[in-house]
């Protein structure tokens, strides 16, 4: 720790005299500005215990002076930032997973700049049912005698689980006790519906029999889809279907978590086995719970689909005012589902038209965007158009990969990495793909209005990392 450096650090009325500075705290913004400034000269005196380079009162003054004018630059910009997804993975939970349909953003539009009825029948002039209309286009779509929507699947399975429940026994194999994410582990969402956690059969291999020996009067049985995992091998699992026969028999509830909420088959697209909505549905599930912005194409929502009576119950808990989504979010929802009723949501949900993409499509728009970069190609590099793997993500089809094009660049490692890099800084950012194989833009996940977007970013890139270059062979020269 450099104790004179410390000494060094201005005090922060004096950086709040400072110039740059002094006008900006004589405003309205005078009381957040003020804490802004004693959060970067604390943050400052943490650097400098920890060793970091100090240097003298006035060089110290300047570089906190300049940190805190950056930083309110961007407190006054987006707190997120657009991010271009070349990686190839089409429903990046990092990145907001589904990208939303032009109605969606008409409708939510629509619905936050005016009054809409989201709580009123207009027909009678009294309160109504919030997300009623939408929720009467997923029960239909999924063949659901009723529907509710709430914030997350999260929150939807716990919804149903302590409802069908009521904190009695639910019973679980062990190998679906699973954590999504990281914060969705099952066995502590369980935990917090009250509810006693059976586990039965082992990792690789549950029985219905397994099920049906843990049956005491009561008992709910659960059922989670392994979207973001699969048990190869030895292994056995009870299927949907013989547990809804099971459950019929002995008048026993059966819940099943879907994951993903498949809407839209996908087996055209090369992603056979993932059963829709309604197939599972017809499987006789009492609840169904399920994402809205996976596989589905939405938003963030989670969906509980099944029989009038458990859906009556669940939408009259005291918890499921915490677990409400907003009028936005319920416009983007009704937008998406609509295109499904209208039959077009394969051209119009951006998650399915990505999936849909055929190998010629994609093959011309890496090849457009070669022919526009490899005029600028740095030395030492080279640029090829080649045919990969890419994935569905979003914790869904965790086996399953989609043909995709990529543009790979080959070069010196250091400066890939480097450019990989800058990318990530770009306004729009872009994230690439990057391995021992080189850097790489991926068009599977790369809508077309973004295409430019990247060339332009790549060439800006390769101009900075050009730059940085004349001016080290400008160093050595002296």
């Amino acid at each position: 720790m450099n104790q004179s450096s410390l000494r060094n650090i201005p005090s922060v009325g004096s950086i709040l005299e400072s110039p740059g500075i002094t006008e900006l705290v004589a405003g309205p913004g005078r009381e957040w500005m003020i804490r802004l400034v004693q959060r970067e000269v604390a943050a400052e005196r943490e650097r400098l215990r920890n060793g970091d380079p100090g240097g003298g009162k006035d060089e110290i003054r300047a570089r906190l002076v300049e940190r805190i004018l950056e930083r309110r630059e961007l407190l006054l910009g987006p707190a997120m930032r657009r991010v271009v997804n070349a990686t190839g993975v089409v429903v990046h939970t990092n990145l907001g997973r589904s990208l939303y349909p032009a109605k969606a953003l008409e409708w939510m539009l629509e619905a936050a700049a005016h009054n809409l009825d989201l709580e009123l029948d207009l027909a009678t002039g009294r309160r109504g049912h919030r997300g009623r209309g939408v929720e009467r286009k997923i029960a239909l779509l999924a063949g659901a005698e009723d529907a509710l929507i709430v914030n997350n699947n999260a929150a939807a399975l716990w919804l149903a689980v302590r409802v069908c429940a009521g904190g009695g026994r639910v019973i679980l194999s062990r190998g679906e006790v699973v954590a999504i994410g990281g914060s969705f582990r099952l066995h502590e969402i369980l935990r917090e519906t009250g509810c006693e956690l059976v586990e039965v059969g082992t990792t690789n291999r549950t029985t219905v029999d397994d099920y049906r020996e843990a049956l005491v009067s009561g008992a709910v049985v659960l059922k989670v889809h392994r979207s973001n995992f699969t048990v190869t091998g030895f292994s056995e699992e009870a299927s949907l279907a013989e547990l809804g026969e099971m459950c019929r028999e002995t008048g026993h509830d059966l819940i099943y978590d879907a994951g993903s909420g498949l809407l839209h088959p996908l087996a055209p697209y090369g992603l056979p086995g993932q059963p829709t909505l309604a197939e599972d549905l017809a499987a006789g599930p009492t609840v169904l719970t399920c994402s809205g912005d996976k596989l589905l194409g939405g938003m963030q929502a989670g969906f509980l689909l099944g029989s009038a009576a458990a859906t009556e119950a669940m939408r009259k808990h005291p918890m499921r005012r915490a677990f409400r989504v907003d009028k936005t979010a319920l416009a983007a929802c009704d937008a998406v589902l609509t295109h499904y009723l209208a039959g077009d949501e394969a051209e119009s949900v951006p998650t399915l038209s990505l999936l849909a993409r055929t190998g010629d499509e994609l093959e011309e728009l890496a090849a457009e965007a070669r022919a526009a970069l490899d005029p600028h190609l740095p030395d030492g590099w080279e640029s090829g158009v080649e045919i990969a793997e890419a994935s569905v993500g979003g914790g869904s089809f965790s086996d399953a990969v989609v043909p995709t094009r990529l543009l790979r660049w080959r070069g010196p490692k250091a400066e890939l990495e480097r450019c990989h890099a800058l990318l990530r800084s770009q306004d729009p950012a872009v994230l690439a793909r990057i391995g021992q194989d080189g850097l790489a833009l991926d068009f599977r996940s790369l809508p077309r209005d973004d295409v430019p977007v990247a060339i332009t970013a790549v060439g800006r890139v390769w101009e900075q990392l050009a730059a940085r270059k004349r001016q080290a062979r400008t160093e050595e020269g002296t």
